[in-house]
């Protein structure tokens, strides 16, 4: 009875430190996911940051101030335009 009585106790202490052990890990875990969770915010909102970013730098007042400014391009004069007609005939307007 009492070897019972022993290997049970050595039963409930071993099932308890699975417990404790599974526990700690769960806690571990969670706490990662939290981590990974805020960089995912993190980076979220840099994305944004980049895409509106983005945005101001393709619009085009500011391609026309680079094109003037850095490039020193100008707009054509009209004596300088040409027409292109579909059926393949220039036009000099």
């Amino acid at each position: 009875m009492t070897k019972l009585n022993f290997l049970l106790l050595a039963l409930v202490v071993y099932c308890a430190m699975l417990v404790v052990e599974s526990q700690h890990e769960s806690r571990s875990l969670f706490v990662q996911l939290g981590s990974a969770q805020q960089v995912e915010r993190h980076l979220e909102v840099a994305f944004s940051r980049l895409q509106l970013e983005q945005v101001a730098l393709a619009k085009g007042e500011r391609i026309d101030q680079i094109a003037r400014e850095q490039l020193e391009m100008q707009r054509p004069t009209p004596e300088q335009t040409v027409f292109m007609r579909s059926d393949g005939s220039v036009d000099y307007d």
